[in-house]
């Protein structure tokens, strides 16, 4: 059996703060109708003739837009949703709840913090150097408790964003032209030497 792990990371449907361009972070926010349906799309696609993959494991963030996503996307597959923390969405501390402004560049930021400052201290939060590595070993760590197998992880535009730059290994400030979906499929591996490969990225079927 091959030891390298096979990971499709799907983000979570839509929330009202999302629609709203509110930072939620860890705030345990709800997947509206729109997110309820995209949930429901999704699984009509996991259960047509065009998706041919076996899926092993069914991985989500402990936060409810993420879990509950997962359970209506990927229910079928009759696996427990492995729930972790550690996959949650940045903790942004008492900018949570805050409106994002999109700027001239493409980026959503805040109207008085630079969400991309690595080190930049986020009080009650973590860094965005903190949260990537974060990120990054929740992923280490399912490769290898889930070594040679197909994982499904439903999780957050952010981690998503971390896990796009380490497969391509850029770094934190690189800029990253195109959006992340709610639904969105993203495919990438981690190989046992730990070298992660994208394979496929942003696939909607929303």
């Amino acid at each position: 059996m091959s030891s390298t792990s096979n990971f499709w990371l799907i983000r979570h449907g839509e929330t009202a703060w999302n629609n709203a361009m509110r930072l939620q972070g860890w705030r345990d926010i709800a997947l509206n109708e729109t997110g309820i349906e995209q949930a429901r799309q999704l699984a009509r696609y996991l259960t047509s003739a065009q998706f041919t993959e076996r899926i092993d494991v069914v991985v989500s963030s402990d936060l409810s837009r993420a879990r509950d996503t997962a359970v209506i996307a990927a229910g079928h597959f009759g696996h427990p949703v492995v729930e972790m923390q550690a996959l949650r969405e940045r903790n942004y501390g008492i900018y949570e709840g805050h409106e994002l402004v999109m700027q001239p560049n493409g980026r959503a930021n805040l109207r008085n913090f630079d969400l991309r400052c690595p080190h930049s201290p986020v009080e009650q939060g973590e860094t965005l150097t903190a949260f990537a590595q974060r990120v990054h070993s929740a992923f280490e760590s399912l490769a290898t408790q889930y070594a040679g197998q197909n994982i499904m992880v439903f999780a957050h535009g952010g981690v998503i964003d971390i896990v796009w730059r380490r497969a391509q290994q850029l770094g934190l400030d690189a800029f990253r032209r195109d959006p992340i979906r709610n639904c969105s499929i993203n495919r990438f591996s981690i190989h046992a030497d730990h070298q992660w490969q994208m394979h496929d990225w942003g696939h909607l079927v929303c």
